[in-house]
């Protein structure tokens, strides 16, 4: 007899042939969910690879993108992507020997500068400090040629002096005042002061540009010193005021309101005892009609009656005209307080104004760097629990130094102006925007997918650069680099931050005004 002839044996047979139908079915499901997903995940790494100065290699690299976007297998792609592979490491290692050379130019650029004649000791401290500190060999090597830079400017200047009688007293002097000039504008920058005293501290930081002499810094400062100090005590005086004036106010109507008390209780009372006489005299009628024989004899009673009544008349008109004097004095009050309560919410607003001014920029009128670190860690925190997508950028104006030395800094200021408005207009009302430092400003663009995050920031790129600026008839181009990075994995908010400091980089080492992602 055949093992299969039972009934039972077959329909558990077709149960178990079921079941690893429907197990078969699901695995199939994840293989190409997870084949799709590393497709997806190749094509982005890819496209965030080209920003590499080897067309040879990108176009190996588009291809191979174009390729996954098209087809459903993927092993015909694995010469291509081993070719791609030795490639790879061909263009590492030599981005490694161009690593080490730039290290090795950034030590001998240093020395060279250490070894020049006539540099004050506070440079040369600095310069040391930044060849030799441990934390300066952690540095990217952006950061640290950054630094350079600006040692070499800060010698530049002086060196670019009459030499006739300068010591090195002297020119350690002016160092000094060059770098007490900067901290001095960047101090004005953060302050926020309306009126006269806001004006003239601008007035300052524009002379502070015109590089002034000890004696003049001095005098700078010791103004600055003076309208911060008149700035801060007319803001206490104000706020003194406001809170005298407020609480003579509330005193006058606290009086107003226990005289009001006062005077509702013996309303009260009287109005208490009038109903009890108006109710005796009621009583009186009562018995006097009942005890009377004819209408003579109750002629006097009543007469007496009606006196008492007269009287009750009178005294109750008495009471009607201090409750309506009552009643005016409690809409008086009522009105008191409406006007308190709107002088206290003006001033809440003017306070509200004045917090939100902390959180601003005062040049650009776009957020700081407090701020941002504020929103940053609360969009962090959403992305954290809703895993929804949460991208960064961080946008360099392009050439901005060039525009700063050939136009001036007050037509630089115009341009840090315009652009931050300009990014501003071109993002959602989710977005946000900040200042970062310099020329740099960050976006956050919370819940944005691929296509509506590339399309923001190419058009917040593209908008700038249409932007019809003008210096003396001169018509000026600005243009702006972008680097994006998405939030993924175990993110920190500094990795993503590095990684679009990065992205920004390879965005302004290959040719400026582009979009790069990392």
């Amino acid at each position: 007899m055949s093992n299969f002839s039972s009934d039972d044996d077959v329909i558990v047979l077709k149960e178990k042939l079921q079941q690893s139908q429907l197990v078969f079915r699901d695995l199939a499901l994840k293989s190409r969910r997870e084949a799709t997903i590393l497709k997806r995940l190749i094509s982005r790494l890819i496209a965030a690879s080209q920003a590499h100065d080897d067309p040879l290699l990108n176009e190996r690299l588009s291809q191979i993108r174009r390729e996954l976007d098209s087809q459903e297998d993927v092993s015909r792609l694995i010469p291509q992507l081993a070719l791609v592979e030795r490639m790879v490491n061909r263009h590492n290692q030599a981005t490694e020997r161009a690593r080490d050379s730039l290290e090795c130019q950034f030590q001998q650029s240093g020395e060279t500068l250490k070894c020049l004649p006539g540099l004050p000791a506070q440079l040369k401290r600095d310069l040391r400090t930044l060849l030799t500190s441990p934390a300066a060999e952690q540095k990217g090597s952006t950061e640290k040629i950054v630094a350079l830079l600006q040692l070499y400017e800060r010698a530049l200047k002086l060196l670019s002096l009459p030499s006739n009688g300068l010591s090195a007293r002297d020119l350690l002097n002016i160092d000094r005042i060059n770098q007490l000039c900067s901290e001095l504008q960047h101090l004005i920058t953060e302050l926020d002061f309306d009126g006269e005293v806001g004006d003239r501290l601008l007035d300052i930081r524009s002379r502070l540009l015109l590089s002034p002499d000890a004696q003049t810094l001095l005098e700078l400062t010791l103004e600055s010193v003076q309208l911060i100090l008149d700035g801060t005590r007319n803001e206490r005086k104000a706020s003194q005021a406001f809170l005298s004036q407020l609480n003579e106010d509330l005193s006058v109507l606290q009086r107003h309101n226990g005289r009001s008390i006062d005077s509702s209780q013996a309303i009260a009372t009287q109005r208490s005892s009038l109903n009890e006489e108006l109710a005796a005299s009621v009583d009186s009628i009562h018995t006097h009609l009942q005890d009377a024989e004819s209408l003579e004899e109750l002629r006097p009673n009543l007469s007496q009656v009606a006196v008492n009544l007269a009287s009750l008349v009178a005294r109750n008109r008495e009471l009607e005209e201090r409750e309506q004097q009552l009643m005016e004095q409690l809409q008086h009050n009522e009105q008191k307080l409406e006007a308190l309560y709107q002088q206290t919410m003006d001033y809440r607003r003017r306070l509200g104004d004045q917090e939100r001014k902390l959180l601003l920029d005062p040049l650009t009128k776009v957020y700081n760097r407090a701020a941002l670190d504020d929103r940053l860690e609360h969009e962090y925190r959403c992305w954290i629990r809703y895993q929804t997508p949460f991208c960064l950028a961080m946008i360099d104006i392009d050439h901005f130094k060039s525009v700063n030395d050939q136009y001036g800094h007050l037509v630089g200021d115009k341009v840090l102006k315009v652009v931050a408005r300009t990014i501003h207009q071109c993002l959602r009302d989710t977005d946000f925007i900040a200042r970062f430092g310099g020329e740099e400003f960050v976006v956050l663009l919370p819940d944005a997918d691929e296509e509506t995050r590339k399309a923001l920031l190419n058009n917040v790129r593209e908008t700038v650069s249409r932007l019809p600026f003008k210096f003396k008839d001169t018509r000026l181009t600005i243009t702006v680099s972008i680097g994006g990075s998405l939030f993924k994995d175990n993110d920190s908010t500094v990795d993503v931050l590095e990684r679009a400091d990065n992205a920004l980089y390879n965005a302004k080492h290959n040719g400026r005004n582009k979009l790069v992602w990392a």
